[in-house]
């Protein structure tokens, strides 16, 4: 008698492909897509967790011996862009001793960080007062450094929470941000401000890398 072919597993069976980003976001996405593939060692992990402080950045060799071919040479704040996205990343990554599930770096319902932001204050996990009074501190800022550095805190508390945070976003934005500050910003405060409708505002699709 011949034993008919096995169907898939239940866990393959419920298995779905990890959402596709737009043209626009695709690199920062690969650039998140091997954070997370770093941060699924604890010697990874631990490595890109250096850059938690940003005072160390510059001298982040622990960091560059995972990240330094996956960086552009678009300069130094972009090197600082990445560098800082991929530590706060780290920060909030699974033990990967532990917990073996394949993380998902782009999800097309998470927003900008005025989206993630206003959901940190709705959910009291920030002040709505000092939350507003961030983003006018953030937009003011001409240079990068000083506008992660305001930035830091808020957002390892807001993933502490368990807030979401697009991180390809979130490194597309800090990429462009001394030259398109003003843009980035108001997207900010718009997504924040006015969170409706329900698919979060766009911020530099449009904008050069």
């Amino acid at each position: 008698m011949t034993l008919p072919e096995p169907g898939p597993s239940p866990a393959h069976a419920l298995a779905t492909p990890a959402p596709e980003p737009p043209a626009w976001l695709a690199r920062e996405t690969a650039y998140m897509s091997y954070v997370a593939d770093v941060c699924s060692t604890p010697q990874g992990r631990r490595d890109l967790r250096d850059g938690l402080n940003l005072r160390r950045l510059d001298e982040s060799w622990r960091m560059m011996r995972h990240l330094r071919p996956r960086i552009p040479n678009w300069g130094p704040d972009a090197t600082v862009a990445h560098l800082a996205v991929a530590g706060l990343y780290a920060h909030q990554a699974a033990n990967p001793t532990t917990d073996h599930a394949v993380p998902t770096v782009y999800d097309a319902a998470h927003g900008n960080v005025g989206w993630s932001l206003e959901r940190a204050v709705h959910h009291s996990v920030l002040r709505e007062d000092s939350t507003a009074d961030l983003l006018e501190r953030v937009a003011r800022q001409r240079r990068l450094k000083p506008a992660l550095a305001l930035l830091h805190r808020p957002v390892i508390r807001m993933t502490a929470a368990g807030i979401p945070v697009s991180w390809p976003r979130l490194l597309r934005d800090l990429n462009s941000w001394p030259k398109y500050r003003l843009k980035i910003a108001d997207a900010w405060m718009q997504s924040y401000y006015s969170p409706e409708p329900t698919h979060p505002a766009n911020t530099t699709e449009e904008l050069s890398a």
